[in-house]
């Protein structure tokens, strides 16, 4: 008996694309032209405000939902796994990795059904951004960019209480441990996580005991970006329960502990 071809499946695609926005296109549609969430399509293309998106701009296209990531110089594939809730065997099979302790630094890595940071509608008024700059003694010391979101964030931050910044890396990643943010530096030491001043995607950033806050702070690594920024996501920094993204172009005057692993 002849299999009748309109009962076969057709093949998934495993490559990345690229798609140059048309009048009349959205994001929305697009994503829908080629199978995918929304999210997907934001989270790959770094999209924070769909109506931003105009005729002529280029976007990369996943081959899948999920996360598209590329690896940096200290990426591993159980530090993607904690960040994105993907399960490590999953990004083995469908990247076809043959030696997951080597990855190679400047390839894209496709996680299936990852899930990354929460997005808000897009529209006017729906988010804030600044940038701050910090001077001391006539130099500058610290220059960031604030996205504030208007969200309301839902889940569970473990043991710590909602609304401040170790709640919501509690709710980013499993944390064993209790205490004060500036606590966290030596506690995570005990439980044996490596430790650094090196900000890596998926790492805690603990901030010391300031002026600004008596119990210190923690926030969550986002992204490494080429120019040597980086971007975390954190709360109770803005204003209780209230998340924030935050790229910090130079750590100087941040009282920084360093990053957990």
């Amino acid at each position: 008996m002849k299999m009748s071809t309109s009962s076969v499946d057709p093949p998934v695609r495993h490559d990345v694309a690229y798609y140059t926005m048309k009048p009349g296109d959205t994001v929305q549609n697009v994503a829908g032209r080629f199978g995918l969430t929304v999210d997907t399509l934001r989270w790959a293309n770094n999209i924070s405000d769909v109506t931003s998106v105009i005729q002529g701009q280029r976007l990369l296209v996943p081959p899948v939902n999920g996360i598209l990531v590329k690896v940096q110089q200290n990426t591993q594939l159980n530090g993607l796994a904690i960040q994105y809730h993907v399960n490590v065997q999953d990004i083995i099979d469908f990247n076809l990795i043959r030696d997951p302790s080597h990855l190679k630094a400047g390839t894209m890595l496709m996680l299936p059904d990852g899930v990354g940071p929460s997005l808000d509608s897009g529209g006017v008024g729906k988010k804030t951004v600044r940038t701050v700059t910090w001077n001391r003694f006539g130099r500058q010391v610290t220059n960031y960019t604030i996205t504030y979101s208007n969200a309301p964030v839902y889940g569970s931050g473990g043991k710590f209480p909602y609304g401040y910044c170790t709640w919501w890396v509690a709710h980013k990643r499993y944390i064993p441990w209790s205490g004060n943010a500036w606590q966290w530096w030596y506690a995570a030491q005990q439980f044996g996580f490596a430790e650094g001043q090196v900000p890596m995607v998926g790492a805690i950033m603990v901030q010391g005991i300031s002026w600004t806050s008596p119990v210190g702070h923690v926030a969550y690594v986002e992204s490494v970006n080429a120019d040597g920024s980086f971007t975390v996501s954190e709360m109770n920094y803005a204003g209780w329960g209230r998340v924030d993204y935050r790229t910090i172009k130079s750590t100087a005057g941040l009282d920084l502990l360093g990053f957990i692993y």
